[in-house]
C-alpha cells in the first residue's frame, strides 16, 4: 500500500514539471521571438504646418548720397541722426574759427551724469542683440556698437539749436556757416562708402566684403570735402538678396503662378511685411530682388540684412513620413457600387459570374471603399481577382478589372489592430508630411503606426 502512494506522488511530480518545463520553454521562445523583432512605435496625429522658405543674406539699395564738407572747419550737427529735413534745411553749422566748438565742448562737459533715459534706450539696444544674435550674422555686434554710441551721443546734436540765441548773442551771427539740404529726405550720420550701389553693380563680391557702417561724426576738425553725412532721398529702397539655384527656380515657379508678393521676416527684429520680389539671373549668381515703399528709416543705418523669405504656408495634420504605406487598389466607377440586404451603406459590389453551364449569374462582394476621385471610387483588392468583370444588376453595364494602382495611406491603431486609412500628402520633409485634413482618412489625435513597414494590415496590436 505504501509503494503505491509513493508511485503515484513520484508520478504526479513528474507531470507538474513537465508542464512547468514546457511553460518556461514557450516563454524564452516568445522572449527572444520579440527581442529579434522591431518594435512597433504608435504616433498620434497632431495639427502643424510646413513652410517653404528661403533665409539668406540681402545689401540694400537706397536713393542716397553721400555730403562733404564745402569747407574747413569744425562741424557742429543740428539735426539729430534720422531725422527728416526738407529742401534747403539746416543740417550743421561749420565754425571756422574752433571757438564755438570749445563753447559747446564746455556745455557738454557740463552734464556729468547719464540719464535714465539714454540708460534706458542702452539697456533696450542691448536686448534686441540678445534676441536676435546668431553666429552666422556676426556683424550685427558692430552695428548695435554704433547704435549705443549714437545714442549716448546723440543729446550733443541738438546743443547747438538749443542754443542757438546765446550762441548769436556770445559770439555773432557770421561766427559760423550754416549748410543747408541739397534735398528733401533722411540724414544718417554713418557711411558705409556703398552709397552708389546699384542692382547692375551688384555681385557676390558685395555679400563677402568686410565694409560697415562707420560714424562720421567728430569733434576734430575737418578738411575741406570730408564726409560729413548721408543723405537719403527716398523711401523706396530695395533688398537684394543671394540664393541658389534651386532657391531662384522655386521663386520664378511661384513668379509664373502670378503670385508677385511673399512675405518677408527681417531675422534683425523680427519684423514681418509682405512685399513685391524679382527673380534676377546674373553671370556670378541668382538673386531675388525685394521692393519696399517704406521703412527705409527702420533700416537706414544697416547695409545687409538676414531674411526669411515665406514662399508657402501649408497647414494640415502632421504624420511621420516613416509612416507612410502603399497600398494595391482598383479604381471603378462609384455606379458599380450597391447596397447589400443586410447593409444600410453602399459597400457591395456585383461579380458577373459562370457556372459550369455557362450560364451567367452575380455574386455579390463585399468591398472597402477607401477613397471616392469624381465619379470613380477606389476599393480594396480582397475577394476580387484581377479579370473579374464588374456587372449591373441587369448585366448590360459592365466594367473589368484589368490592373490595380496604388494609393497612400497609414495603419491606424485606435480600435487595437491595424486599419488602412489613405491620405493626401499635401507637404513633405525628409522627416515629416502634412495630410489634408478634409482628403484623408485621418482626424486630429488617431493613433497610427509609426514604422509601418513592421505590421500588416489586420494584425492585431494588443
Amino acid at each position: 500500500m505504501t509503494d503505491e502512494i509513493k508511485k503515484k506522488h513520484r508520478t504526479h511530480v513528474n507531470i507538474g514539471t513537465i508542464v512547468f518545463l514546457t511553460i518556461v520553454i514557450y516563454l524564452t521562445a516568445t522572449v527572444i521571438k520579440d527581442l529579434g523583432r522591431e518594435r512597433l512605435a504608435v504616433y498620434e496625429v497632431g495639427e502643424s504646418v510646413i513652410d517653404d522658405e528661403i533665409r539668406g543674406q540681402g545689401v540694400i539699395l537706397r536713393d542716397e548720397s553721400l555730403e562733404t564738407i564745402p569747407q574747413e572747419g569744425y562741424v557742429n550737427c543740428y539735426l539729430k541722426d534720422g531725422a527728416k529735413v526738407k529742401n534747403g534745411g539746416v543740417i550743421y553749422t561749420i565754425d571756422t574759427s574752433g571757438k564755438i566748438t570749445s563753447y559747446l565742448n564746455e556745455l557738454a562737459a557740463s552734464k556729468n551724469e547719464i540719464s535714465q533715459e539714454e540708460k534706458t534706450k542702452v539697456f533696450y539696444d542691448l536686448r534686441d542683440l540678445s534676441e536676435s544674435f546668431s553666429d552666422d550674422n556676426f556683424a550685427e555686434v558692430y552695428s548695435v556698437k554704433n547704435t549705443i554710441n549714437y545714442d549716448l551721443m546723440a543729446y550733443s546734436d541738438t546743443i547747438i539749436s538749443d542754443n542757438k540765441k546765446e550762441i548769436n548773442k556770445k559770439f555773432g551771427k557770421n561766427s559760423y556757416i550754416e549748410v543747408r539740404s541739397p534735398a528733401a529726405g533722411i540724414i544718417s550720420y554713418f557711411s558705409d562708402g556703398q552709397e552708389g550701389l546699384s542692382e547692375d553693380k551688384t555681385d557676390q563680391s558685395v555679400f563677402t566684403s568686410k565694409t560697415r557702417m562707420e560714424d562720421l561724426r567728430t569733434r576734430e576738425e575737418l578738411a575741406e570735402g570730408t564726409p560729413v553725412y548721408r543723405l537719403i532721398r527716398s523711401q523706396d529702397w530695395k533688398l537684394m538678396v543671394s540664393v541658389s539655384k534651386d532657391e531662384y527656380d522655386r521663386l520664378k515657379d511661384l513668379k509664373s503662378s502670378d503670385t508677385n508678393t511673399l512675405e518677408v521676416t527681417f531675422l534683425k527684429d523680427n519684423f514681418t511685411v509682405r512685399t513685391a520680389f524679382d527673380c534676377e539671373k546674373k553671370n556670378d549668381g541668382y538673386y531675388a530682388v525685394l521692393s519696399f515703399h517704406d521703412y527705409v528709416q527702420r533700416y537706414m543705418n544697416q547695409r545687409f540684412l538676414s531674411v526669411r523669405l515665406l514662399l508657402s504656408e501649408t497647414k494640415g495634420l502632421k504624420i511621420p513620413s516613416s509612416s507612410l504605406v502603399d497600398k494595391d487598389i482598383y479604381r471603378i466607377p462609384a455606379r458599380f457600387l450597391t447596397r447589400g440586404s443586410d447593409s444600410d451603406t453602399d459597400n457591395q459590389v456585383n461579380v458577373l459570374m459562370v457556372n459550369k453551364k455557362g450560364q451567367k449569374f452575380l455574386r455579390q462582394r463585399t468591398v472597402t471603399v477607401y477613397r471616392r476621385e469624381g465619379e470613380n471610387v477606389c476599393i480594396g483588392t480582397e475577394g476580387l481577382n484581377k479579370g473579374d468583370i464588374l456587372s449591373s444588376v441587369d448585366k448590360t453595364d459592365r466594367f473589368p478589372l484589368l490592373e490595380t494602382s496604388k494609393i497612400q495611406g497609414v495603419f491606424m491603431v485606435n480600435r487595437g489592430y491595424a486599419v488602412f486609412k489613405p491620405v493626401n500628402v499635401i507637404r513633405r520633409n525628409e522627416d515629416y508630411c502634412i495630410v489634408a485634413p478634409d482628403d484623408s482618412g485621418l482626424v486630429l489625435y488617431d493613433r497610427i503606426i509609426l514604422n509601418s513597414n513592421t505590421i500588416k494590415e489586420n494584425d492585431v496590436i494588443y
